[in-house]
């Protein structure tokens, strides 16, 4: 079998192949549309909201209607009945309630304290207290020039109006169901560079593990434990199909979701490669450790989310035990992370992403000289088994 079949075999094997072809091609397009939904409306731009008007007096009516006025808000219903509003806000239509209390006018033009309620649904990750704030400037705006009107066509003096407008309305938030804080622009860069490491090593951890479970193991592998170039040429389509997706993701992807990226494109192309050098390295030795087993996927997924947080970019690092930070330094996901964040979402040179780079493609050759160790052993254990060794009978029970 020459280099170029062997890499071919193997890349036909990634896209067809039922037992890792989900991991390659399908569950990243999977992540992508569905990922990055929850952090959507951190963009304070046409929030969805309705309006519950318990009031009905002509300055909620003007406050109505400079709220459909604003640029922010999607003014999508306007109704008394709190209830109707909240039986939107569980179906989905709308993400805001907007509360205009009884008396509302009365109080607001006799002095008496008042206030307006903003309603989010704190079911959603992040998605509440992003709501608040795209919301709150709006209509903070529209009440102060709501009532000011109002005050003015009452008879209040010129001077008076003048200083109740420097003393805006307050704004307390109170966090009723989740008060966590998350960024569209920081976090989701990150969780994703974990999620295609963790597909990689899953996609190729079950290739391997098929390749492992035939009664007689393909010729690929075969010359690929035989063979360091042969294992470089089954690394090939690996390196190949992360290199693409993390290009696809920072590209097309995240520009659909308005996501910051690509700002500086040599940069951004030069932490794909490295990243995936090293993760296409670490998903080969996966797959030659853990193939012959049927535990790959339980291995990878549940030390997938500890690489969310001890990478420090969302914990802080220096609340991490050290012993831990340097286990974290030993994966992709942190100078992954750390390196595209830089490159791609703060438009970071090359020189300056380099450490990180340099970081990855270090890593990349340590798990390549793992994998040519660890095919001694198994070149050895999958002789005996087509030869009809002692191990013949342990590879029959396995069936």
């Amino acid at each position: 079998m020459s280099l170029f079949r062997c890499f071919w075999q193997t890349l036909k094997e990634c896209c067809t192949n039922l037992a890792c072809a989900p991991f390659f091609m399908l569950a990243i397009v999977f992540y992508a549309m569905y990922y990055c939904w929850p952090y959507m409306a951190q963009l304070p731009e046409h929030i969805s909201t309705a309006i519950v008007d318990e009031d009905n007096s002509p300055l909620s009516r003007r406050l109505v209607q400079a709220l459909r006025a604003s640029p922010n808000l999607d003014v999508l219903q306007v109704t008394a009945n709190r209830e109707e509003a909240i039986g939107h806000m569980q179906a989905q239509n709308i993400v805001t309630i907007v509360g205009i209390p009884p008396d509302f006018e009365k109080d607001a033009l006799s002095g008496t304290p008042t206030a307006m309620t903003l309603v989010t649904n704190g079911a959603f990750i992040v998605k509440s207290r992003s709501s608040v704030a795209g919301a709150s400037g709006p209509l903070r705006e529209a009440s102060m020039a709501a009532i000011s009107a109002e005050l003015v066509n009452n008879g209040m003096s010129p001077s008076m109006l003048k200083l109740s407008a420097m003393r805006a309305p307050g704004l307390i938030i109170q966090p009723m169901f989740n008060n966590i804080s998350g960024y569209l622009n920081f976090v989701v860069p990150i969780v994703f560079i974990i999620i295609i490491q963790t597909l990689m090593l899953c996609g190729t951890g079950m290739l391997f593990n098929d390749w492992y479970s035939q009664r007689e193991q393909p010729e690929v592998l075969m010359n690929a434990l035989c063979s360091p170039i042969y294992l470089l040429a089954v690394q090939g389509p690996v390196f190949l199909i992360s290199f693409l997706w993390t290009l696809i993701c920072e590209g097309d992807i995240f520009a659909l979701h308005g996501v910051n990226s690509f700002q500086n494109v040599p940069a951004t192309f030069a932490m794909a490669a490295a990243f995936a050098l090293a993760v296409s390295s670490l998903a080969i030795l996966v797959g030659l450790l853990l193939g012959p087993t049927n535990f790959v996927i339980q291995a990878v997924v549940i030390t997938s989310l500890p690489c969310v947080f001890i990478s420090g970019n969302l914990w802080p690092a220096h609340n991490i035990p050290i012993y831990i930070r340097a286990l974290a330094w030993l994966l992709p996901s942190t100078p992954g992370s750390c390196g595209m964040m830089r490159a791609s979402q703060c438009g970071a040179t090359v020189h300056e992403i380099l450490p990180y780079a340099a970081h990855l493609i270090i890593l990349g050759f340590a798990y390549m000289a793992m994998a040519f160790i660890i095919c001694h052993i198994r070149k050895s254990l999958v002789q005996h088994v087509n030869t009809g060794g002692p191990s013949a009978i342990w590879k029959k029970d396995r069936i």
